[in-house]
């Protein structure tokens, strides 16, 4: 049993009248198979041939119509054996596909323009006219209300040449979404994109300045700025100058220079600053001069404003699918402002080299908020895991409460022993009925005593009472006998 492999036919030379079209389905078995056709027009005509070929089928099949507003004839291939069912589109002009020529442009992209909006025109040169279709996309989903407009430049002969507009706001441009004109032409599409300008940032001498760490400012008391300069093409006569806004003088700096594979050359000057200062927001300003500039770098830096949040940690255990040598432990860091933070690691109370685990850089949180989170990452040997050693990761940042310091501690949970277990729940049970004699002996001796006190009791009143009950009864008698005798 075989498929059947279908191909279009259509003629070298087309009738000025006349539209045919054919179908021709091969190397299909066993036979039948089922040829149908249909079109956007009523007014088809079509036969199909009888099937040809001694073991494996050929059959062709022929469509005709009269009508010129036919665009596209549908042939429909059935072979009932092998469940065989396909359709394939054939279009009933013989024009040769025109490709059109597609350009986008947009205004201004400086977000402090004048204008509130961005206008973007999808230029369209060289397509057949009344065919073409345009649509707008937003990274690449259709834009939403939004009706193109096609506006006619010019049409020379048989060919045209249009544009489309679409205007969106100062934002959605500068947001950094591509913008895409749809262009539809001879049932074929062709795209067109366009996004915001990319920032200006010509090859050249370039100045970062680095704050202090939350490790150096709140534990080890010796906060440092750090100003960059790289990209330099020589050390020589370069001058990176300190100061400090209020004018107060600022510690010695330490410089040094490194040579790079692309023959650059970067200098690093770092200052102590006072803990004080930096923390009350003190701004410093970092100048840079060389012969090869223009004019002087200046860069400033001081304590990121905004409402501080301190960090919420969380450490995990290695994965249990993890069965190398080596495990992996991680700790989530987040929700925390600024973004500045210190990570560090602990094997029992002892740090690790920070060569030993790697942390991400900061990255955003979602939502409303200005929190960021980072991971950090420390492979253990398996063997100190099973060890149960505690492993710590601890985290520095001036949103805690003094000491500034959060920490979380891991370790491998002890397996429970099953025999220990056994001999735990027998001992508990002894115990308990233990515990259970003693409680029905006491409760038996007490009852006894109660018993024979009470017992005692009675037998006492009872002793006392009698004697006072006879004399009650002389006395009675006797005045009965002086009433006599009265």
């Amino acid at each position: 049993m075989q498929n059947p492999f279908v191909y279009a036919l259509s003629p070298c030379k087309e009738d000025t009248a006349l539209v045919t079209r054919g179908c021709l389905v091969k190397d299909y078995f066993p036979g039948p198979v089922t040829v149908n056709w249909s079109s956007n027009s009523p007014n088809i005509s079509f036969v199909n041939f009888p099937a040809a070929g001694s073991e494996l089928g050929v059959t062709t099949s022929l469509v005709t119509t009269w009508s010129k507003s036919v665009k596209n004839f549908t042939c429909q291939v059935i072979h009932t054996p092998s469940g065989f069912n396909k359709s394939i589109v054939i279009r009933a002009s013989l024009a040769s596909i025109t490709k059109p020529t597609l350009k986008l442009l947009h205004s201004s992209c400086d977000p402090s323009a004048f204008y509130s909006t961005v206008q973007l025109y999808c230029f369209i040169y060289d397509h057949i006219p009344d065919d073409v279709t345009v649509t707008w996309l937003k990274d690449k989903q259709k834009i939403p209300n939004v009706i193109p407009h096609i506006s006619l430049i010019k049409k020379e002969g048989k060919l045209a040449s249009s544009y489309s507009e679409l205007n969106i706001t100062q934002d959605q441009w500068m947001s950094e979404s591509i913008f895409t004109c749809q262009v539809t032409s001879q049932d074929r599409n062709y795209e067109v994109s366009a996004q915001k300008c990319s920032e200006y940032a010509p090859r050249g001498v370039n100045t970062y300045l680095i704050p202090p760490s939350p490790l150096d400012l709140y534990v080890l008391k010796s906060p440092k700025l750090t100003c960059l300069v790289v990209d330099l093409e020589s050390k020589e006569n370069a001058t990176v100058t300190w100061t400090q806004e209020t004018g107060k003088p600022v510690g010695s700096a330490f410089q040094s220079s490194i040579r790079h594979q692309n023959a650059t050359i970067s200098i690093t000057s770092t200052i102590p600053v006072d803990a004080n200062d930096w923390i009350e927001g003190k701004r410093y300003k970092c100048e840079v001069n060389h012969p090869h500039l223009p004019k002087s770098i200046v860069r400033s830096i001081s304590k990121a404003p905004g409402q501080r949040s301190a960090p919420e940690l969380y450490v995990f255990p290695p994965p249990e699918k993890e069965n190398k040598d080596k495990l992996t432990l991680t700790c989530l860091i987040q929700n925390f402002f600024p973004v500045d933070i210190s990570v560090e690691w602990m094997k029992d109370g002892v740090l690790i080299p920070k060569t030993q685990h790697r942390t991400t850089a900061p990255l955003k949180s979602n939502g409303p908020g200005q929190g960021f989170f980072i991971f950090s990452r420390l492979e253990v040997s398996k063997t100190h895991w099973a060890e149960n050693k505690k492993f710590t990761c601890r985290v520095i940042h001036e949103a805690l409460k003094e000491p500034r310091i959060l920490e979380e501690t891991i370790s491998k949970t002890p397996e429970v022993d099953i025999q220990d277990l056994c001999a735990e729940e027998a001992e508990s049970k002894e115990l308990e009925e233990l515990w259970t004699s003693t409680y029905i002996f006491i409760t038996l001796f007490l009852l006894s005593v109660s018993y024979g006190a009470t017992v005692t009791l009675l037998k006492v009143k009872w002793v006392f009472s009698t004697p006072m009950q006879g004399t009650s009864q002389t006395l009675h008698d006797y005045a009965n006998i002086l009433q006599t005798r009265a």
